[in-house]
């Protein structure tokens, strides 16, 4: 009888091995500890395991999208190089960018519509150096990002909560859905100092 060898074992077992193997927690995963460690060298066994294990290991991680560049050199964490291969960078559907209220992203409306709509997960972590010291004007940035399937914006939002709910919602909508343009009455924001994107930069 022969043996059975890795490529003998139902599809649904490999996926299960490479996912142990491949997948980090999300990057907005609280956790104690640092990330757990990764075996991307499986991918150099043989080339089925190389096209296999490539679609767990770039589609189902979260990738950090380059603050500049957005989905252009994305990167699996900041101790990871970054990822300029034009065949392996459409594979990446979960995307988690950092943004920071009080600096010019340097990023166009356009860049982030086009990097991001139409992933499966983008998640927008926010930072300022002062609490209320800016409002949401940057992330008006991302208004234009459409057909994600799921999204969240979270960490320095706490001053303008409406209007995350609103671009929450907008992004998830799909591409030839309608948006009621955000009705800025309904946000509250304490005394901030503005930090005007559209008047800095970033267009």
């Amino acid at each position: 009888m022969a043996s059975l060898t890795f490529l003998d074992l139902p599809g649904e077992i490999r996926n299960q091995i490479y996912r142990r193997l491949l997948i980090l927690p999300p990057l907005s995963t609280s956790r104690l500890l640092s990330n757990p460690p990764i075996y991307p060298q499986i991918l150099s066994v043989c080339r089925r395991l190389y096209e296999e294990a490539r679609q767990i290991l770039y589609s189902c991680n979260t990738f950090l999208a380059h603050p500049n560049l957005l989905s252009g050199l994305p990167r699996l964490r900041l101790c990871y190089d970054t990822i300029s291969s034009s065949t392996l960078i459409p594979l990446i559907q979960r995307y988690h960018i950092r943004v920071r209220l009080d600096c010019d992203p340097n990023f166009p409306l356009a860049k982030a519509t086009n990097a991001f709509s139409g992933v499966e997960e983008l998640t927008i972590e926010v930072f300022q150096a002062q609490f209320g010291s800016s409002d949401y004007k940057v992330l008006r940035l991302f208004e234009g990002v459409r057909g994600v399937k799921r999204a969240r914006v979270y960490g320095s939002v706490t001053a303008f909560p409406e209007y995350v709910a609103w671009l929450e919602a907008a992004i998830v909508t799909p591409k030839e859905g309608v948006v009621e343009v955000f009705d800025k009455g309904r946000a509250v924001i304490g005394q901030a100092r503005t930090y005007d994107i559209w008047t800095h930069g970033g267009r």
